[in-house]
């Protein structure tokens, strides 16, 4: 700041003279709002002053002529005197109610931007976009007025969930593309991704590819363009069919930054309170038995209080607690959003123990987007990205065999810089 200034010639009065005309600016809208101010106090003191003297008049002449009482006098007298807080509270009122409305104003224009044409590709402006929670929605809004293209859409989802839905987790990709705003550029093209059910499948690509992005189109937290042939399904069925509570409550994710709330342990493993305490103590012992016990010995139990994002706890324990409430939800499908790229070597390890224990080894579907490349190199398949677009794909021991392949090179980078960082210290 300052040090920027001074090295500058002659910019210390060039910045003095610049704040001195903004104060200037400033003081002169402060002295004409002052000003009205003052001009409307003496309108409405000089209106009140005139309905008291009004009032007063009238009751003299009036008690003198025997037609009102001198205590009704009094009385009218009294309320005349407050009529000048009255007219002062009512303008303060309608003042304040319009300048809360220029809020509203600000809102609604929001709402209704209309987004720019990028090269003329999108003819039709949408909207501020909104989610589309409900289920079939998401279908609904791809579907013309008035086409009837596509089939009858569902109005509820209850009863797919209640079967057990997602049955073995199998997840596929088509054509999938996805921008985050319709006049930005598209960040994913055309990812068409095969997950069989039961298997491990690694994300790995620079920072910008598309990793997260992808994860995101899973969950819908952005959705996919409604190019003919583009979905995204699980076991079958289309996840725009869902609504959005019902698709998000049927995958678990551990993600980069571990969340938790204020409130006990238990409410942060199970928010919805189905679980039992029984339940609880047993994700707890698979995630981390030393964890666990670290709470048993505690006076309070799952009752322990957690601060907010979980302040009072090591970012190991938030993620142990994290991965402890995935493992309560019992769901076919995990992902993990570089769960264990901020945490030390050996909560990775143990991370990555629980992992291969309770999710792989019981036929859980496993798509992690990978930091560290040791993470995913066991994995059954690779997706490299760059730039949106999917470049290679398969089993890892394939793809490091292929001479200048992605992978590859991915590889030899990371291992390059593991090196240096071996070397510096």
């Amino acid at each position: 700041g300052a040090e920027t200034i001074r090295s500058i010639p002659k910019a210390t009065s060039l910045w003095s003279r610049k704040h001195r005309h903004l104060a200037d600016e400033n003081l002169s809208i402060y002295y004409s709002v002052k000003s009205l101010d003052r001009w409307l106090s003496v309108r409405l003191e000089t209106l009140g002053n005139t309905v008291v003297f009004s009032a007063a008049v009238a009751s003299i002449l009036l008690t003198r002529a025997g037609r009102l009482k001198s205590g009704a006098a009094g009385w009218g007298l009294t309320q005349a005197l407050s009529i000048t807080g009255l007219l002062a509270w009512c303008v303060r009122v309608l003042t304040d109610l319009e300048t809360q409305f220029m809020s509203v104003m600000r809102t609604v224009e929001l709402t209704d931007l209309e987004s720019e044409t990028v090269k003329g590709i999108d003819e039709v402006k949408p909207r501020m976009p909104r989610e589309l929670y409900r289920a079939g929605e998401a279908l609904q809004a791809l579907q013309p007025s008035g086409s009837g293209s596509l089939p009858a859409l569902p109005e509820s989802d209850a009863d797919l969930l209640q079967s057990g839905w997602p049955w073995r987790g199998h997840v596929e990709f088509k054509n999938v593309s996805m921008r985050y705003n319709p006049s930005l550029p598209l960040v994913l093209k055309n990812v068409s991704v095969d997950i069989p059910a039961g298997s491990t499948l690694g994300v790995v690509g620079r920072t910008g590819s598309g990793k997260s992005s992808l994860l995101l189109t899973l969950f819908r937290l952005a959705e996919i363009e409604g190019n003919a042939g583009s979905s995204i399904t699980i076991d079958g069925v289309d996840i725009r069919s869902l609504s959005l509570q019902g698709l998000r409550d049927s995958i678990s994710i551990i993600p980069q930054t571990p969340i938790l709330f204020a409130g006990t342990l238990m409410h942060n493993l199970d928010a919805s309170g189905k679980a039992t305490p029984e339940d609880a103590w047993r994700a707890l012992e698979s995630a981390s038995p030393q964890l666990a016990k670290q709470f048993r010995d505690s006076s309070e139990g799952l009752n322990t209080n957690i601060s907010e994002g979980g302040e009072n706890l090591s970012l190991g324990q938030r993620q142990l607690i994290c991965l402890a409430r995935a493992l309560m939800k019992r769901s076919k499908i995990l992902v993990l959003d570089e769960a264990t790229s901020s945490i030390d070597m050996k909560t990775d390890a143990q991370v990555q123990e629980t992992i291969r224990r309770e999710f792989v080894q019981k036929g859980v579907t496993v798509i992690t987007v990978a930091h560290r490349l040791e993470t995913v190199l066991g994995y059954d398949r690779i997706l490299v990205l760059d730039a949106g677009v999917p470049v290679e794909f398969g089993p890892p021991d394939e793809l490091l065999r292929r001479s200048g392949g992605y992978l590859r090179y991915l590889f030899d980078a990371d291992k390059q810089n593991r090196e240096k960082g071996l070397i510096q210290l």
